[in-house]
Formats: structure tokens, sequence, C-alpha cells
């Protein structure tokens, strides 16, 4: 999952959490964040005088946000026992993104830490789950349960959380509109379609001959809004960010084919990749719901490579020795973003 994520374990957190394994440490939990695309330690707690470890549990209360997810370590049993438990909160009222990061970095932090040191896991969504009595029930249910290893454990954990996510975003898709944040197509992210958005790609689908329209999305609302819209020829890429861009091939005067690009330069920021990533499927089916047949898909880490040529090859419409070619050129015919300052 590093790979996917790109996030790693920042020195700090990595010699402190050393520290409070070791039989010196006087640590009861760590509490750790996302920053900067690094695992950051936000809070080190000591034990309180409660007569049993999940008396603790009290301190997360205030150190927790209704918005924020967060890693939790928490030690069981006293200053000599090196066994930890490994909770992963992520609440439900988190940034869509957010929570995308923090699932696709959980197996990273506990694997760089030292999975041998974690001996359960837990997955919240609310800080009431969070609680004396919520550990505590959580050991009584473990009772009843065929054992498991850790990353058993966490698979386990995770699967929960997706089956109950599902079943509440799928009851919301059946009563929402197309557009809606829980549409049958976003039920898995709640991305929105701005106004906008929605009356450009209602218009390509209406006359989609010779324009595209291309498509961001919001860092601040999470909404999938316009980029640009224009005649073909004057597509241009960003080539810092992901896009998602429907554009009509023609091939000649009888026949014209419906792509669907989503570019995502290897430049762009692990976030946005992430969310663009995981959004490009109910993006691109959004034409299919407006009765829109799509005839290819392409997905490029380079803008440069998508040429006239490129989709041509990747349509199959080339002789192989005429694809071959095309798939060794570099020049792009779509014009390229101009310089910041520059119009």
């Amino acid at each position: 999952m590093s790979a996917q994520s790109g996030i790693t374990v920042s020195s700090t957190l990595s010699s402190s959490f050393a520290e409070a394994a070791s039989l010196r440490g006087s640590i009861r939990l760590i509490i750790v964040n996302i920053e900067n695309e690094s695992l950051v330690l936000s809070h080190s707690i000591p034990p309180t005088d409660s007569p049993s470890e999940a008396g603790d549990f009290t301190l997360l209360k205030d150190l927790l946000t209704d918005d924020t997810p967060a890693y939790i370590l928490y030690r069981l049993g006293d200053a000599a026992d090196r066994h930890w438990l490994f909770i992963s909160y992520v609440p439900d009222q988190a940034r869509v993104r957010d929570k995308m990061l923090y699932a696709s970095t959980r197996a990273t932090i506990s694997r760089q830490l030292g999975d041998s040191n974690f001996g359960d896991s837990i997955f919240a969504t609310s800080k009431d789950e969070l609680t004396p009595s919520g550990y505590l029930a959580h050991l009584a249910s473990q009772k009843v349960q065929a054992p498991m290893t850790f990353r058993e454990k966490e698979l386990a954990d995770i699967k929960a959380a997706e089956e109950l996510d599902f079943v509440s975003r799928g009851t919301q898709a059946r009563s929402s509109t197309l557009w809606g944040s829980s549409g049958a197509n976003n039920a898995s992210l709640g991305l929105e379609w701005a106004q906008d958005a929605q009356d450009a790609l209602l218009a390509w689908c209406q006359k989609s001959a010779g324009r595209s329209v291309q498509f961001n999305i919001d860092p601040t609302s999470e909404a999938i809004v316009l980029s640009s819209s224009g005649p073909s020829d004057e597509l241009r890429f960003p080539e810092d960010q992901p896009s998602y861009t429907f554009y009509t091939y023609h091939h000649n005067q009888e026949c014209t084919y419906n792509v669907f690009i989503y570019s995502c330069p290897s430049k762009s920021p692990v976030k946005s990749r992430l969310l663009y990533s995981s959004s490009s499927s109910s993006v691109s089916s959004k034409a299919s719901d407006l009765g829109v047949q799509i005839h290819k898909k392409i997905e490029t880490s380079d803008p440069e490579e998508i040429n006239d040529e490129y989709i041509a090859s990747e349509l199959e419409l080339l002789k192989p020795s005429t694809k071959e070619a095309a798939l060794e050129k570099t020049a792009p015919r779509f014009a390229k973003p101009a310089r910041p300052g520059r119009r």
C-alpha cells in the first residue's frame, strides 16, 4: 500500500514509537495523523491512574474530532507489555479524499512500525465507539470468533466497514437524482456535479460532433466542475493535475467515436491521484446514463502522448505498421497549456 499512497512514517514518529515500545516507555497512547504526505506524531499521552487499561479510552474523547481521521496506537497492559492495539479512526463526517487516504495508508503504518507490535486492531467511525465500554464489548465479541492474526483481523475490519458503508449509501442512492451527491454512480464517493458541469456534459451528449469537454474535481467542495469546453482540436491537458475528458474522434465523414480520457500526470499530488482514480469509473459512466455510448476509455500518466493517431491506435483503426509508428511518436497534436503568467 505504501507504493499506492506514497505516504511514509516520519523519522520522529518512528523513533518516538520505538522508545514508547521499549521497556523504558511509559506511554499509553499515540495519535498519528497524515500531514504533508507523511505520517506524523500528533499526541503522545502517558497512562492515567485508571485501574484498568480500558479506562484510558476516556482520553480519546478530547483528543479526536468528529471530522478528522487518525490512527491511534494504544498500549495494552503496563509499561513492560510491548503489545499494542492499532485503532483506525475514520469518522463518517470526514472528507471523502481523507477517508481514501487513510484507508490506503493503513497497512503502511502498521508494517513500517512493525506488525509484530500490534496484537489487535479496531476500526471505528465514531468517537462513541472508542470508550471503555466499547473496548470491553470488542473484547467480548472476540471470544466468540475464531482466532485471527493481526493482518486477518485488519482485513475483516475493513470488509465490515465497507459493507456497512455500502448498505448505507445504497439506500440513499435509490432515492437520489442522477446528479445528486449519492446518485447511483456516485454512491461510493458522494461526488456531486456542479451545475455548469451538468450542462456541459448534457450539451456534449446531445451534440458532440467536433467538440470536447473536460472536467476536474474541486479540491474544496469535492464536486465535479467544468474545466473547459470547445472544439476538440483546441483541447489542452493540464500537466500538474488530473483531468477527465469526453472527446469525439472523427475517423471519417460517416464514423465518429466517443472517447473518455482520464489523464493523471505523475506530477499530480498524491491526494489528487487517489481521488481521481477512485472517481474515474463513476465519471465515465455518466455519459452512459445519459444514453451516449463510450467506445473507448483511455488512461495516461503522460498527457503529451495523447494525439489523434494515438487515439486511433487505441481504437484499433490503424494498420499494424501505422499503429506502431503512432505509439512511438511523442509530439502531441493537442495544444499544451500555456505557461503561468502567459495568455
